[in-house]
């Protein structure tokens, strides 16, 4: 009876061994989290917003924000919370987005020539590359090439795998990681609300 007693509290994968370990910063943790969530999550987020890629996106997102708090994280249950709400809120922000953006657009075309609104896109579009393609520069080199294949040459998960032999749950959590380091460097140089405000006004 003592010896199952001490089976069970040293359980390599035990809930709570999980949950510490991650809180410490252990990416094998991390990838038990993520692997068990990712696709009830992607499969929530479809469902919101009803586009497979940009379902992607936002969870890969909520992953990001998991790891950068991973350090105040002490129960499964709330990781899981967590993310969910995560999910749920970008979800409900892309919605109202769209809406907003949508009328916007609507009102340009009555108000501006389409020449003039043709040219205006594609000077934020071109700014908002400049300012990414710079920033991708100083990640290592896997995570530049995968953002690079995602929203450059906007490729699928799918066609990066193959490209990287790598399953299609591991780029996305090599995705999560890189959109994170992206994120914290466009942020130590002040230029992540910059970013945000062009991607909002191209994003349709």
């Amino acid at each position: 009876m003592a010896n199952n007693g001490i089976l069970n509290t040293s359980q390599p994968d035990s809930d709570q061994n999980i949950i510490t370990r991650f809180s410490q910063g252990d990416e094998a943790a991390f990838r038990i989290i993520f692997n068990e969530h990712l696709r009830p999550l992607c499969y929530f987020a479809h469902k919101l917003i009803g586009q497979k890629e940009e379902a992607e996106d936002i969870v890969s997102t909520a992953f990001a924000r998991l790891w950068e708090r991973r350090s105040q994280q002490t129960d499964l249950n709330a990781v899981k919370s967590f993310l969910y709400v995560m999910v749920r809120n970008s979800c409900y922000d892309l919605l109202k987005h769209r809406t907003v953006v949508n009328k916007a657009e609507d009102d340009l075309r009555n108000a501006e020539e389409p020449e003039s609104l043709a040219m205006d896109a594609r000077f934020l579009q071109t700014e908002l590359l400049r300012i990414i393609e710079g920033e991708l520069k100083n990640l290592p080199e896997r995570s530049r090439k995968i953002l690079e294949w995602s929203f450059l040459e906007e490729r699928k998960t799918s066609e990066i795998a193959i490209l990287l032999s790598l399953s299609e749950a591991h780029v996305r959590m090599e995705k999560s990681r890189a959109l994170f380091q992206l994120r914290n460097l466009l942020k130590s140089k002040q230029l992540l609300e910059l970013v945000l405000l062009i991607w909002a006004v191209l994003k349709k």
